[in-house]
């Protein structure tokens, strides 16, 4: 074996469209991304999970720590119980051959409860006579306490929050200097639903880096979810400790915890010439978090349009990169060509891309407004208590938008945003505001045009549509509520523009709504509105289109392209929302073409795959059909090598 320092992240199993009830797409998604935020080791939930997701889990190569649902000051953290006794067995026997799970967990914060020592004392002891070949323990939230029962444990799993995290590791250490420690829990508290606020990783983790008693931790949490716990603040009745929100849209934190859980200390890119740039890749530090031996990584790089598609690219085989060990250097070259981006990947065995910096070449495309209105903020809103909303097409190139804006011209910018829309609080009401969405990269800006925007007098502005899902029979709606909001009306038609048939339904529900009653596989629009508690109707939102989805076939997946290095590719393509794999096709070319063979790509919401096994002498063609739990799609057109 080798010693490795892991990171990861806690997942709450919720889903604001299908409940505690996870479908296939939403299992392996969260997976996805987890390994795409570097997650190798975690106590992944306090719950039993079902076995679909342990068998992902130990396909995409995920180390869990599971859990018996035994949480705080209860009753059941005695040793003379018969339930907990019974959940332990349960839960070693149904996932005893699960190659992902390496200990087990007999309760979670329990350590306030007057018999939760003895109590794990003798779990572990029961649980080993099960299952003597992984380690048993208990997470602790009172290990600074010297009589804590982290004493009986074989690996000291402990839930701590705070911005500076070292002085009370420091601490649980003295008390117990014979275990090792991993933080099942830690953070620094809530965020919120803003998909632009951000986390500064780097602190939180330099606080407890260079520790060799302490090897890893992990994230409360991957997502936001809705709870009734009583700390519940949010009017959505989310709680937005995650760095994607409940609909899986990442926020600013979401990179930010990225580039910390990076296996390297740095992937820098120097452009030397119009064609070339060397490459420099920093491994960890011995003692660092986290810190683990590199095998069979790939360095991967491509140059593509402002659509994605691939222009050129080439991977290089990686040799064993080990913490502790000197930068690795190595230099790329390509044609001149009108590339909008190079984009430099760190990929793991397993495709996934665990590190990348993208260098733009050309700025944005233009952006699109596709919907703007002003209206009243609140119910006693003074002169400046009006709002401007700015809703525009999201740009594959642009890392940010700003919205500039002004009475006779644009004096006053936004802070830059990574969401779809921009709200301008604190705007006059009545007045007319000019209006211009900006699109931002690393090579420059571009504007859209220029939209002329009344503040309405009378009208309250609609809520902010955050989400919106196809499903069997109708659409769910996400969005956002406010504290004087009293009801929702959604209208739905067959027709664009005309609602004088609609189906109209109504919810007090903040947050999501569901329509039900649709013809699956046929278009609606829908617009959406918001009654506040005065009984004043918002305006109406933009109008959206919708197909509900139930056993209806993918769309055609696209292939951004093949990258094609001897006897292996590299596959790029844009993952498809509820897939749940790909089906990738290719063909032998020449004066007698071979027939088609198929190869499974079995992840989610990767988008990309490597090909072994080819002729290096051949040239291949290759086409790409998607999976749902309908069946599968028809495949993209074929892209040559």
């Amino acid at each position: 074996g080798e010693s490795i320092r892991p990171v990861g992240f806690n997942l709450v199993p919720d889903d604001r469209t299908t409940g505690n009830t996870l479908p296939l797409w939403r299992i392996k998604e969260d997976i996805d991304l987890l390994k795409n935020l570097g997650c190798q080791l975690t106590r992944l939930s306090h719950l039993c999970l079902p076995e679909e997701v342990l068998d992902y889990l130990d396909e995409r190569g995920i180390m869990v720590i599971s859990e018996i649902p035994l949480w705080g000051f209860d009753r059941l953290a005695d040793p003379k119980s018969d339930v907990s006794k019974d959940w332990v067995t349960r839960l070693v026997t149904n996932q005893y051959n699960h190659p992902s799970v390496v200990c087990w967990s007999v309760g979670n914060e329990i350590g306030d409860y007057p018999t939760s020592s003895e109590y794990v004392r003798q779990a572990i002891v029961y649980t080993r006579t099960l299952d003597s070949t992984r380690l048993v323990s208990a997470v602790s939230h009172t290990a600074q306490r010297a009589d804590d029962f982290l004493k009986f444990t074989g690996l000291g799993l402990i839930n701590k929050y705070g911005k500076n995290l070292g002085p009370i590791t420091n601490l649980q250490h003295r008390n117990f200097p014979d275990k090792v420690l991993f933080y099942t829990e830690y953070g620094a508290g809530q965020l919120t639903e803003n998909l632009d606020v951000g986390f500064d990783a780097k602190s939180f983790f330099d606080s407890l880096r260079g520790r060799p008693y302490l090897i890893g931790g992990s994230l409360w949490t991957f997502n936001d979810y809705r709870s009734r716990f009583f700390g519940t603040k949010e009017i959505s009745e989310n709680r937005p400790w995650g760095v994607v929100d409940v609909y899986r849209r990442k926020k600013r934190a979401f990179r930010d915890f990225r580039n910390e859980h990076n296996p390297l200390r740095e992937l820098a890119v120097k452009l030397e010439t119009p064609s070339g740039a060397t490459i420099a890749l920093r491994p960890r530090r011995v003692l660092d978090l986290p810190a683990f031996p590199l095998h069979g990584y790939r360095l991967a790089w491509k140059r593509t349009d402002a659509a994605g598609k691939i222009g050129q690219g080439g991977f290089l085989n990686l040799p064993d990169l080990r913490p502790g060990e000197a930068a690795l250097n190595r230099a790329l070259s390509w044609k001149t060509d009108s590339a909008a981006a190079l984009t430099i990947e760190l990929l793991a065995p397993t495709g996934d891309a665990l590190a990348d910096t993208t260098i733009f070449l050309q700025k944005p495309e233009v952006p699109k407004i596709t919907y703007a209105l002003g209206g009243r903020f609140n119910n006693n809103g003074t002169y400046a208590g009006g709002v401007l909303r700015v809703q525009f097409e999201p740009i594959p190139t642009a890392t940010a938008y700003v919205v500039r804006y002004g009475e006779t011209s644009l004096t006053q910018s936004t802070p830059a945003t990574i969401s779809d829309f921009v709200d301008i609080p604190n705007v006059a009401i009545g007045k007319t505001y000019q209006v211009a969405v900006v699109a931002l990269n690393g090579a420059g800006e571009s504007s859209s045009e220029i939209r002329q925007v009344p503040v309405e007098a009378l009208n309250f502005t609609p809520p902010v549509v955050q989400h919106v899902e196809a499903t069997d029979g109708g659409l769910f709606l996400g969005y956002a509520s406010e504290a004087d909001d009293y009801l929702y009306r959604v209208q739905v038609s067959e027709k664009p523009g005309d609602y004088a048939n609609a189906q109209t339904v109504e919810t007090m529900n903040p947050g999501t709504l569901q329509v039900r009653g649709l013809t699956n596989g046929k278009p609606y629009v829908f617009r959406f509105m918001r009654v506040k508690d005065n009984f004043s109707d918002s305006q109406w939102s933009e109008e959206r289109s919708v197909t509900p989805d139930g056993g209806q076939l993918p769309m055609v997946p696209v292939l951004n392209g093949v990258i094609r290095q001897g006897a292996e590719a590299l596959i790029d393509f844009k993952p498809v929302v509820k897939s749940t794999g790909y089906a990738l096709e290719y063909q032998r070319l020449g004066k007698k073409p071979g027939d088609w063979q198929t190869f499974d790509i079995p992840t989610a919401q990767v988008g990309r795959a490597f090909l072994t096994g080819l002729d290096p002498k051949i040239r291949y063609q290759f086409r790409l059909s998607v999976r749902n739990a309908a069946g599968i799609s028809v495949a993209s057109a074929a892209v040559q090598n």
